[in-house]
């Protein structure tokens, strides 16, 4: 079963180019996560609320990278989709172009009465 696509690689490509600016902003947040979970820890006054506070930050930051992960996946796919689509496009651009020859026209061949097969109706 062929499945047909017909989108634009470049919506494909931009539409990796916005998810590459999300993920840019995903990381610099899991930095700054990262910067602010030591500080934190140290200066919450309780021991127990300071780890839980630590612990927490340190589960978000392991499940936005994760996050950030698949958003590479995507911004990978997106790109690598969006150039097989367009070299499928010039494959079959170039095989209609073979298919019509130097003169732009579909050669059919020539077709006379005589060169007709003949019906036998005679049943």
């Amino acid at each position: 079963m062929t499945i047909e696509y017909n989108g634009d690689p470049e919506r494909l490509r931009g539409s990796a180019n916005n998810t590459a600016a999300c993920l840019g902003e995903l990381e610099s947040h899991l930095k700054a996560l990262f910067m602010v979970q030591d500080d934190l820890h140290d200066a919450v006054q309780s021991k127990g609320t300071g780890v839980a506070i630590y612990n927490s930050l340190g589960d978000a930051h392991s499940k936005g990278k994760i996050l950030a992960g698949t958003l590479q996946e995507i911004i990978d796919e997106l790109n690598n989709t969006g150039v097989q689509v367009e070299l499928q496009d010039l494959e079959g651009a170039g095989r209609v172009n073979a298919a019509l020859g130097n003169d732009h026209a579909v050669d059919a061949g020539s077709w006379s009465e005589s060169s007709a097969a003949k019906i036998n109706t005679s049943w």
